[in-house]
């Protein structure tokens, strides 16, 4: 009896490790990267803002890194694709991720959004969002639209733009 030659086992190696580590997966950010979502484009443009910096995004104990940077990449992800973000900007938005609930049928996330010009703080308000969807969904898109429908409040909430207007 021969063995099986390596490169007929190493597609079915490739997908045993894949599943593997999709299986073992245990964050609750969501795994696709950020994408500019084209409401959120339209609100950063009407929100009449000046361009900003995005600081730092953490979460209380730093119990939830990764879904604290997930926020900070979807925030300056749309700033950037409504050309309203620059890093020497003296107004800055941070946050801190208040909490995330992200399961296979609903989502929601809340977070603390602060922002500073000139070391000063203009703008301080916690903002939740959330969603639900179909059980047959794709999961790691919909959770991702649950961090960008927050930015989106961001965008559109009238103190946040009297803090940084153009």
């Amino acid at each position: 009896m021969s063995r099986p030659s390596f490169s007929r086992l190493l597609p079915v190696l490739v997908l045993v490790s894949a599943f593997a580590s999709g299986c073992a997966q245990t964050s609750a950010a969501p795994a696709q990267s950020s994408q500019v979502s084209t409401d959120n484009f339209s609100k950063a443009k009407a929100a009449g803002i000046r361009p900003v910096a995005v600081g730092e995004f953490r979460s209380p104990k730093d119990s939830r890194p990764a879904e604290a940077r997930h926020l900070k990449d979807t925030l300056a992800t749309e700033l950037s694709g409504a050309g309203l973000l620059d890093p020497a900007s003296g107004a800055v938005v941070e946050g801190e991720l208040v909490s995330a609930d992200l399961g296979s049928t609903s989502g929601s996330v809340a977070a603390r959004f602060i922002v500073t010009t000139g070391g000063r703080v203009v703008y301080d308000k916690e903002l939740r969002a959330s969603s639900t969807w179909r059980a047959d969904a794709n999961v790691p898109r919909e959770q991702g639209l649950v961090y960008s429908k927050l930015v989106g409040q961001l965008f559109t909430d009238p103190m946040f733009r009297n803090a940084v207007p153009r």
